[in-house]
């Protein structure tokens, strides 16, 4: 487990890392905005990245002006932002290579036709009259 994913802090010290009471976790946890992990006695435990996001919602709440609900829109705007873009750097990656496999294609293609001329003399060129219907 990455280290920044891993659940290390009570929620008292997570509190005052992020600046705010304990309860105001327990309300973030409540509104689905911030989701600690449970010991095995049920004791919540919060990540580095916990942390963060916490801290990114004090940030949008106090210095923006934002309520919960809004937060909410916003991180889950964030996360769908987040995998479009993982999808859409996917998709380009696929696409890339079946352009490089299309040139390969188009080149093999341009490899096989026979490019010899051959040379006929003025008298043996025939062309071809119209058929009579």
């Amino acid at each position: 487990m990455e280290i920044r994913k891993k659940p290390v802090f009570m929620i008292g010290v997570a509190a005052e890392l992020i600046g705010v009471h304990p309860q105001t976790l327990r309300m973030y946890e409540q509104k689905g905005l911030l989701v600690p992990r449970k010991s095995i006695k049920n004791t919540r435990l919060y990540s580095q990245e916990d942390i963060e996001l916490g801290r990114y919602i004090q940030k949008l709440t106090q210095e923006m002006g934002m309520n919960l609900a809004g937060v909410k829109m916003v991180l889950d705007l964030e996360r769908r932002i987040e995998r479009l873009e993982r999808e859409n750097a996917r998709l380009t990656k696929k696409l890339e290579e079946q352009q490089r496999e299309h040139a390969l294609a188009i080149r093999e293609v341009h490899r096989s036709y026979k490019r010899e001329l051959v040379l006929l003399p003025r008298g043996e060129l025939v062309r071809r009259s119209p058929s009579p219907s």
